[in-house]
Formats: structure tokens, sequence, C-alpha cells
């Protein structure tokens, strides 16, 4: 029961620092051990009775906030409209040439939106074909203003570079939770590059495949045509070069976003792009470790 209930903990904490609130089921996906969901009851009545957590209505937390509860509705409600709008956006970005898969990441992923969150998509290329791809993408997200202002294409991955390089529960969640839009046989071999994150969260699994494949229009098709030969991997290779010249020199002014992200703070690789680990990753597990380490000292507390 002890080991039970820190992992339950765990799993309470992890998305306390988002201000979420989960319920039982969710709490049981992302344990970090095999149980069966009727015995969670025994150990979150435990955990109840000590206040070491709060029920808020169907949610769990560990904040007695009613507050809470409220916003993850709010969040939930909004999501569904939310959703609805980011498929449809993916089947756009699905267009455009050497795009194999796109889904949808972050929060939204997770049923949640809240007023002025953005929507965060996850897109598979082609191989080495990453950069003309994500240029073409983002040129055109750029020529609309309301896109631009809440579309966020913020993590690029081709067909040779399909297994998430970071282990831990961060990327663990993310991966459990990755929504995909479109493109079945990329996202198919993607789940199956990333068995791993099972390691994390045993009782979990991928989310539902798309039920169609990327179709592909004439201009796509003729544009690939064009582009399958060495003139097309000299200039996926120079896009690549000038997109890192640019972001090393944004790096190098330590400008910071409104959201707390740092200009240029990007990896760049011939098959994958992605914002820095190091930056708001890594911020999230040195957060959840301190918190779980206050946890636990409250949890001994009460058991002594």
């Amino acid at each position: 029961m002890a080991q039970l209930s820190e992992s339950i903990l765990k799993v309470i904490a992890y998305f306390d620092m988002f201000n979420h609130p989960v319920t039982m089921e969710e709490i049981h996906q992302f344990l970090d051990q095999s149980v069966r969901s009727k015995d969670l009851e025994p150990a979150l009545h435990q955990l109840l009775n000590k206040q070491l957590i709060w029920r808020l209505g169907r949610f769990y937390s560990l904040r007695n906030d009613p507050q809470l509860e409220q916003r993850r509705l709010n969040g939930n409600m909004l999501a569904v409209k939310r959703l609805k709008l980011a498929m449809r956006i993916s089947r756009v970005l699905a267009w455009f040439p050497y795009i194999r898969g796109i889904g949808i990441s972050g929060s939204l992923s997770k049923n949640i939106a809240h007023e002025g969150s953005d929507y965060d998509f996850f897109i598979v290329t082609a191989a080495n074909r990453l950069w003309i791809a994500r240029t073409l993408q983002h040129l055109f997200v750029k020529a609309f203003p309301r896109l631009r202002y809440f579309c966020c294409l913020n993590y690029y991955i081709d067909e040779r570079a399909l297994e998430i390089g970071e282990r831990n529960i961060f990327t663990a969640t993310e991966v459990i939770t990755l929504l995909p839009a479109c493109g079945k046989r990329s996202f198919q071999q993607f789940f199956k590059a990333n068995q791993w994150a099972l390691d994390f969260v045993p009782n979990a699994a991928f989310r539902k495949l798309p039920a169609k494949e990327i179709s592909s229009w004439p201009l796509k098709r003729l544009t690939e045509w064009m582009l399958n030969n060495g003139m097309g991997e000299r200039l996926d290779d120079a896009l690549m070069k000038f997109f890192s010249r640019r972001w090393t020199t944004l790096m190098s002014r330590k400008q910071i976003t409104a959201t707390g992200f740092q200009l240029g703070a990007v990896v760049i690789e011939k098959h994958l792009c992605k914002p820095m680990p190091q930056h708001f990753q890594q911020n999230i597990l040195n957060r959840f470790e301190q918190k779980i380490a206050d946890v636990k000292k409250q949890y001994a507390v009460i058991q002594d």
C-alpha cells in the first residue's frame, strides 16, 4: 500500500505543476507500476483521510482549491472546440511536400485548453527532407497572422529519427498523450520506435491511429518528384545551415519571449528540429524532483 500510495502521489504531483487535477482513470494511466484500476481506491481513500491529497468533484489534487476543478472543467470544454480546429489545421498542414504525419501535442493533446494557449503540432517528415518541409510550412503560417499567433510548429522529426532521444517522465507523458491527426503509417512506426515510454507508464496505451493515410495531391507529388534528387538534398542541407546560423545569432542575444522561452533555443540536426531539452523540459524535471521530495517528506512525517 505504501509503495502504491507513493506512486499515486507522484502522478498527482506531476500534473499539479500544471495546475491540473486528475481523475482516478488518469492516475491509473500514468502510474509507474502495473496495477489493476480497482486496487487504487483503498490507497486513494488512505491518502484522502491523511489529507495528503484532496478530492475536487471527480478530480484529485495536492491542493484543496475548488478553483482548480472549475479550471479543469472549463479547460476540457474549450478543448473540445479547439481540437476540432486543430484537426482542420492539421489537414491543411498535411498538404505540404514531404509531410508524412501530423500530431497534436502539448496541453491540447491532454484535452485541456485555456484562453491564450496555442496549438502545438508534432510533425513527421520524409527522410532527409525535414528542412524543406519545415520551411514551406513556416512560410505558409507566417503569411497568415492569425495562424502565426496560435499555431506552434515546434517539433519536427523525419522518418530516420522516430525514436525520441530523451527518456524520462516528461517525454514519456508527451509520447503517450500525443494525438495523431494525420498519417497512419508514420505514427504506427513512431509508436513502435518509442515502446520505451511504456516502461515509465505501464498501464498506459498509445493513442488511436488516424483512420487514413495522408493524401498526396498532384502539386505535392510534383514538388517531391522535382526534389527527389541531389538538388533536393543540397537544398535541404542549405536550409538547415541557414537556420542554424540564424538561431545561433538569436541565442547570443539571450532574448526571452512572453512565454518564457529563449529565442533560438532549438536543437538543429539533419533529421530533427526541436526545442532544447535543457530549457523547458529540464526545468519541468527539476521542479518535479523538488515537488516529489517535498511530498515524500510530508508523507514520511504522517507515516511516523
